[in-house]
């Protein structure tokens, strides 16, 4: 199977496909999970992003585009999977915020918008399927001046997620994804120069069980809350774990 065929067979956040339908209470419990801690600290550091025009690369149904759209941007989402983007714009139609977003199809090596035009580019686990090099220079070309790159990337460290990557999660994942690693964001900081990163879930990765196993946004807050404590006193008394934690939020600027 080839990755551009995989990504159209499945479409992720809630897996919103028309056979299921598009009820507002499915689209706000969607939105709800996907406002976690790592997209509120990226969320925080890009400021106002009232008017300004954000690219969401590998957008997909990711509903990240909808919570920057109704952040008050103008919202380009770009992906390879035709599939994911149709999808993604029902979801917008659904959430009464089409008028915000734009799509577009295109590959991160090579995007097919104008330099200098980017007030945001984010991505969230997308640039492990790139070949980062070439996407960090591309994205670096889009920004404006002054603009700012938000990333959200998996580490390859996380015992509890290695656990899961063996022996539940897709095979095709071993061949299409490079966990970030240190190399991975030395490249990411090439283009830029100077790069902000903060590691998220150490023990609480296994909160996602509440998003990923069993869908109940109650307890996965209860539960991140929880654990997150319980990671920072870990960090704090042991700093190096921070390259064994599931994501870094990684912010740049141009």
């Amino acid at each position: 199977m080839k990755s551009i065929d995989y990504w159209n067979a499945n479409l992720d956040s809630d897996n919103l496909s028309r056979r299921q339908g598009l009820a507002p209470e499915r689209l706000d419990k969607a939105l709800a999970f996907a406002a976690t801690p790592e997209f509120g600290w990226v969320r925080e550091r890009v400021g106002d992003v009232t008017g300004r025009l954000v690219v969401d690369l590998g957008g997909g149904v990711g509903m990240h585009a909808l919570l920057w759209a109704r952040a008050g941007a103008r919202v380009v989402v770009v992906d390879l999977a035709a599939q994911r983007l149709k999808a993604l714009r029902e979801a917008a139609r659904a959430a009464g915020l089409a008028h915000r977003l734009s799509f577009v199809a295109g590959s991160a090596e090579s995007l097919p918008l104008r330099a200098e035009t980017a007030h945001v580019v984010f991505t969230k686990s997308v640039l492990i399927h790139t070949n980062l090099p070439a996407a960090a220079r591309e994205l670096h070309r889009l920004l404006k001046p002054g603009g700012c790159g938000a990333f959200i990337e998996p580490l390859d460290r996380n015992p509890i997620i290695r656990l899961y990557r063996r022996w539940f999660a897709p095979k095709i994942w071993r061949r299409i994804a490079r966990y970030f690693d240190a190399q991975s964001l030395a490249d990411l900081r090439r283009p830029f120069g100077r790069l902000r990163w903060k590691p998220f879930y150490l023990v609480s990765a296994g909160s996602f069980f509440w998003l990923y196993g069993r869908k109940d946004l109650a307890r996965f807050r209860r539960s991140l809350r929880r654990w997150r404590r319980v990671d920072a006193w870990l960090l704090a008394h042991w700093p190096a774990l921070e390259h064994w934690c599931w994501f870094a939020a990684i912010v740049l600027r141009k």
